[in-house]
């Protein structure tokens, strides 16, 4: 007769000590803690587009732009997240979870570049969350198997208009900076229909 064996369940303080210590970063959800999922060649392009063209558009403005390395606390869920690209207008706020780990509180814009592992969650779990928080404006869903950027603006405390772009001659405002898919998608290769239907 097969026994169950309980998998193990994390507090959100065991996961902080043990992410403060560790090498790679990881996700926590639900009491559980596992590996940050891989990422292809497309999506650490279109990441890496994104933080430069931002970057650009924002020097000497209100607005700072942080990579996946910057943590989000949402204190609505009691979780954290690793947003592919987050934008902060004006001076941070921080959760301190320690005296040495700060997490980012009031995220503007929160970007995220789909995959197969990972789509099902950004657009349901953590859009769940991520609408929570007050100072959220924009919400962004970037595909990278096609010129596709779905996205949420903020109209009022409870209300979102969605829409999306799909055409790499037209623009997207992000945090209010206007930019082009051609730049964000900048040599990104995309399958053929014929690779699409080997997956």
């Amino acid at each position: 007769m097969a026994i169950a064996v309980e998998e193990k369940r994390y507090t959100l303080e065991e996961y902080l000590e043990m992410e403060y210590q560790a090498e790679r970063r990881h996700y926590f959800f639900n009491g559980k803690i596992g590996p940050m999922p891989y990422t292809s060649n497309n999506h650490g392009l279109i990441v890496a587009n994104l933080i430069g063209e931002l970057h650009q558009a924002s020097k000497k403005t209100a607005y700072r732009v942080y990579p996946s390395d910057r943590m989000l606390y949402v204190p609505e869920c009691r979780l954290n997240y690793y947003p592919d690209v987050m934008v902060v207008k004006g001076e941070p706020a921080f959760y301190e979870h320690s005296k040495k780990m700060h997490a980012t509180l009031n995220p503007h814009t929160i970007i995220e570049v789909l995959s197969d592992s990972t789509e099902e969650g950004d657009r349901i779990d953590k859009w769940q969350c991520y609408r929570k928080i007050s100072s959220l404006q924009q919400y962004f869903l970037i595909a990278q198997d096609q010129a596709y950027i779905d996205f949420y603006n903020r109209l009022d405390e409870t209300r979102w208009e969605n829409s999306y772009v799909d055409k790499l001659n037209q623009k997207v405002a992000i945090a209010g900076f206007e930019l082009a898919l051609s730049d964000i998608y900048l040599n990104v290769k995309f399958p053929t229909p014929e690779q699409k239907s080997d997956q």
